[in-house]
């Protein structure tokens, strides 16, 4: 579980740009779809090297719902 919080406060502080006080105080989902946010508008103005559309990308930060992870996000 440590990992995931771990990755998304990555996504927050490095991707986003967010501040640390900011990135607490953000809902999980709203880490996720700023990410996703940020993708498309990086995509948009420089296009994908590889050629992958939004809809094909994986966002890393997606995992299977387990108990443990709905407990986490939702308390």
């Amino acid at each position: 579980m440590t990992d995931y919080y771990d990755e998304l406060a990555e996504v927050a502080l490095g991707w986003l740009g967010w501040t640390e006080a900011e990135a607490l105080a953000a809902d999980v989902n709203a880490i996720v779809v700023a990410h996703r946010g940020r993708v498309a508008m990086l995509g948009a103005v420089f296009g994908s090297s590889d050629g992958a559309t939004q809809s094909d990308q994986h966002v890393r930060s997606e995992r299977e719902m387990t108990p443990a992870l709905y407990d986490a996000v939702f308390g």
